[in-house]
């Protein structure tokens, strides 16, 4: 019975994207999962038109903050050759909007089991095997370690792991994205959606940059926009040099204080090569009225066929 609805589910939401194929120079490809629908080989024209027959004609005043969840995996093969800046840079920001909320929504299922660890822990009860198992799988990708064994190994794991598996205001990933790939049109980003141009040393894969004589690093390529900003958020959470903006997110924690892009940017020790990053994250963020994504949320995938009349 699942899966007949889902079958069901899946060509209700197809059927409304029939319009569309047949302005894409090659077919528009769609793939639609439990968090959403995934686009391949949209172009700025159709995209727009997408975007406006389902009520997302800005990235700012959405309904009841509710963004569809519409994931493009690719930013458009032409999108690089809008002419008009400011609408180039705000359709920018309306691509990645749903992506960042996706990325803090999958730290949150990952965060919330350690939030009934802890819970449990303040009620002095032990750490189950799958408690320990789970612990030991995110100190990994998180990159955790401790020589500690039995209890106080998975108290000091757990203690980490509530510092590091947090969200990433969704403000801050784009105006990180914007300022690295200059909105999207840095050759990085049409090669390998590197939205962060993040680095890899002494490998052959990824793309060797032009404009640097340096051979011994190439630019880290992504599958999709969605993987590139997940591995940037992880980088955060775990890198040493980002203690800073992990410990001043934890004060904001402990004082029930939101979490605001502009606010974190400022605590960064070391975030990117160019210069006054913090000050052109916290620019980009206040400028382009980024802070009202902090307190958005995605939609469901009924969006899709209740359109705004």
């Amino acid at each position: 019975m699942k899966k007949n609805g889902a079958i069901l589910l899946l060509s209700l939401v197809l059927s409304l994207f029939v319009p569309y194929v047949a302005r894409t120079a090659e077919p528009l490809g769609m793939s639609l999962k439990t968090e959403g629908l995934y686009v391949d080989n949209v172009n700025v024209r159709v995209l727009r038109q997408m975007f406006a027959d389902y009520g997302y004609k800005d990235y700012i005043y959405m309904p009841e903050w509710k963004y569809p969840p519409l994931f493009l995996n690719n930013l458009p093969a032409d999108f690089a050759t809008i002419e008009d800046k400011s609408f180039r840079n705000r359709l920018f920001i309306q691509i990645l909007a749903p992506l960042s909320l996706l990325v803090n929504e999958k730290i949150v299922l990952e965060r919330y089991p350690l939030l009934l660890m802890h819970e449990r822990l303040e009620q002095k009860e032990n750490f189950t095997a799958e408690d320990k198992k789970y612990l030991e799988s995110l100190a990994e990708k998180y990159d955790i370690f401790s020589r500690m064994q039995g209890h106080d190994r998975y108290e000091i794991l757990l203690t980490e792991l509530l510092n590091r598996v947090d969200g990433i205001p969704p403000s801050f990933l784009i105006a990180a994205a914007a300022a690295e790939s200059n909105w999207g049109t840095a050759r990085e980003v049409k090669l390998g959606n590197a939205l962060y141009k993040r680095k890899v040393w002494y490998k052959d894969e990824g793309i060797k940059p032009l404009e640097d004589p340096d051979d011994s690093y190439r630019i880290k390529t992504y599958p999709t926009l969605l993987a590139a900003m997940e591995d940037y958020a992880l980088n955060f959470n775990r890198d040493v040099n980002f203690a800073h903006f992990r410990d001043l997110r934890r004060q904001r924690r402990n004082h029930s204080k939101p979490l605001r892009g502009n606010a974190m940017a400022y605590n960064m020790v070391r975030g990117s090569p160019l210069e006054n990053y913090a000050g052109l994250i916290s620019y980009i963020i206040t400028f382009y009225d980024l802070v009202n994504l902090d307190e958005a949320e995605l939609g469901s995938v009924n969006m899709f066929w209740k359109k705004n009349k």
